[in-house]
């Protein structure tokens, strides 16, 4: 997979470069091509990736390569360990990794660092109409995908079932893709992931099967939100996809930023920074989710951000918490 990545990347550099694209040049102590950490593909992580991958290649002259991992807790540990130079994270994996709680079981993970926010993710789950499967507690003694182990949804879902006393008899740790596919031939009864709006999973399974659309009731997600405070609820509007047409569907949401290594070169973080929210119309094109790509939204942070991005958001005018002005 990587290496027909790689070899996909040339050709396209090639192309730019033949062409005349390319906007900017790598500097002095800039590296020279970067690393992105995304999540399995067909996610909107690898989707969006790809769009700044473009981004970065056309507008910093920088080329990158999407790299498929486990998500945002596999992400962090990445970025930390100097392993990849982007990270795409969600709010609460990347401050559980900083404060040393939860998935990180005592060891802080301190060296990424946020440089702008991404969209917010939507916790989704469906099943088969014919299951019957209409709310959580009809998710008791049943079997439910929730994403690869590493991911938001595969750290959260469990957590949200368990606060609000659902007890399924199989969890499984699979791409969407993989999940929908044994959803499809019976072999798992519901299918969940926390992702952009939309989730392509859902309007491809509504082309050939009739589903369910799960939600997360306003008191479950009180429930829940009150041990996880980095958590908002949320609502997918009524008609948003074929299955809700007639019905708003209750759920949680939690917010995407990029990372760095802290040690990354100010004013390379800097000019990607200010090259993302000028031309974010490239990212856009690869996912709509990036439209929610705002300098105002940074103030979300739930770490530090990167000098480079500092400097960024002060000379906007936007002003920043102090905890993300900690070094």
């Amino acid at each position: 997979m990587k290496k027909v990545a790689v070899i996909v990347l040339v050709l396209f550099g090639m192309v730019l470069l033949s062409s005349g694209m390319v906007q900017a040049q790598a500097k002095p102590g800039w590296p020279k091509s970067v690393t992105i950490g995304a999540a399995p593909v067909g996610g909107t992580y690898y989707i969006w990736g790809g769009g700044f991958a473009r981004l970065l290649y056309e507008k910093v002259g920088i080329p990158g390569n999407v790299e498929v991992t486990g998500g945002p807790v596999h992400n962090t540990q990445l970025v930390d360990a100097g392993k990849l130079d982007f990270g795409m994270v969600t709010s609460a994996p990347v401050y559980e990794g900083w404060t040393g709680e939860g998935w990180a079981k005592g060891k802080k993970h301190q060296n990424p660092r946020v440089i702008f926010p991404m969209y917010a993710t939507w916790f989704q789950m469906y099943a088969a109409k014919k299951t019957g499967i209409k709310s959580l507690s009809d998710l008791n003694g049943k079997s439910i995908g929730v994403g690869p182990v590493g991911g938001t949804p595969a750290t959260y879902w469990p957590k949200i079932l368990e606060i609000n006393g659902v007890k399924p008899a199989r969890i499984v740790n699979a791409s969407s893709a993989d999940l929908n596919s044994q959803l499809k031939d019976g072999m798992l009864d519901a299918n969940s992931q926390s992702v952009g709006l939309p989730w392509v999973t859902v309007t491809e399974i509504e082309t050939t099967h009739e589903i369910n659309l799960i939600p997360i009731s306003k008191t479950e997600a009180e429930k829940f939100i009150a041990k996880y405070p980095l958590f908002a609820p949320g609502t997918i509007p009524a008609g948003y996809y074929k299955s809700n047409k007639d019905y708003p569907v209750d759920t949680i949401t939690i917010w995407n930023f990029m990372t760095v290594h802290k040690d990354a070169p100010a004013d390379f973080v800097y000019e990607v920074v200010k090259k993302t929210f000028e031309n974010v119309d490239i990212i856009i094109a690869a996912h709509p989710s990036a439209k929610e790509t705002k300098a105002e939204f940074i103030v979300s942070s739930p770490i530090p951000l990167h000098p480079g991005a500092i400097k960024y958001y002060q000379e906007k005018g936007i002003k920043l918490p102090e905890k993300l002005l900690a070094q």
